[in-house]
């Protein structure tokens, strides 16, 4: 693991989109476990939190920029099971447009992800929803479940923010950057479980799991990155976990009382420290029913 140090954050960012003792032990048990394709919880984590698998090595660091921070900390996901089955790829497949990101599922019906995965650079709107396509659980060439998107849930005032050139969206626009996807049919999988809106400090460990462009068919996690800003002075998490572009919509974990638990979005990367919105700025998406 790389050596972190406290590194001040600047006032203003450009991001690109793609993406403690108590804490020692559970990280330390996660990373043996995560590599163990029968995944099996110690007694005190039979109920944990969501993610999937992927199949090969990580390039270089300095090929992955911006998003890693310092060495590239992520690691293949080889487990099954809750709460690894519930993350999925976030496909965006039509005549004119592509696109790659990734989501949780955290209702039977419902993903969450980054705003701006389901939107369209050339008109500013959401793609269509038949476009928009959820595979959870991917592992090289199969996958555990499939759904489109129904409709789409954004947050009260969200604006997209085309990306116009190399240097990525001001920070401001990710202030809102996720959404919700109702799903067609309710998926048979268990979904991954919700942390509480309790306030968190700096230095809290997390865990970041995403399916990135470069090992799009593995999930790849970091776990024992920091939070380095919570909610100050804008609502959002400024972190160190290693992320990568298609790692946009990605969960960002947390740990309560021995189970993992989604906790933030990751929306945003750069070279210094990445971008995630937590669940206080998105809890209203998971109320609601279906389209209404």
């Amino acid at each position: 693991m790389k050596k972190r140090g406290d590194e001040p954050v600047p006032p203003s960012i450009k991001i690109r989109r793609a993406r403690l003792t108590s804490c020692a032990r559970f990280c330390s048990m996660l990373k043996n476990e995560i590599q163990n394709r029968h995944f099996a919880w110690p007694k005190a984590l039979l109920l944990a939190a969501a993610g999937i698998t992927v199949f090969a090595a990580v390039a270089a660091s300095q090929t992955l920029q911006p998003g890693l921070i310092g060495e590239d900390d992520r690691e293949p996901v080889t487990a099954t099971g809750q709460p690894w089955d519930a993350i999925g790829q976030v496909n965006i497949g039509g005549y004119r447009s592509v696109g790659q990101c990734t989501g949780t599922l955290v209702r039977p019906d419902l993903v969450i992800t980054a705003a701006h995965c389901v939107m369209d650079d050339a008109t500013a709107k959401p793609h269509p929803m038949h476009n928009i396509h959820f595979l959870a659980g991917v592992s090289g060439e199969k996958h555990l479940a499939h759904a489109k998107a129904k409709c789409l849930r954004f947050l009260k005032g969200y604006a997209y923010v085309p990306v116009r050139n190399a240097n990525g969206v001001p920070l401001t626009a990710l202030y809102q950057d996720v959404a919700a996807i109702v799903l067609t049919t309710k998926l048979t999988l268990e979904p991954a479980a919700v942390a509480d809106l309790r306030p968190r400090e700096p230095g809290e460990s997390l865990v970041h799991a995403a399916y990135p462009s470069e090992r799009r068919y593995q999930l790849l996690a970091h776990v024992g990155c920091r939070l380095l800003r919570p909610n100050r002075p804008v609502p959002i998490w400024l972190n160190d976990c290693d992320t990568h572009p298609a790692s946009s919509g990605g969960p960002v974990f947390v740990e309560e009382n021995g189970h993992m638990r989604v906790a933030a979005v990751m929306v945003g990367a750069g070279r210094r420290n990445n971008t995630a919105l937590p669940i206080a700025v998105w809890q209203e998406l998971l109320d609601g029913k279906g389209c209404e």
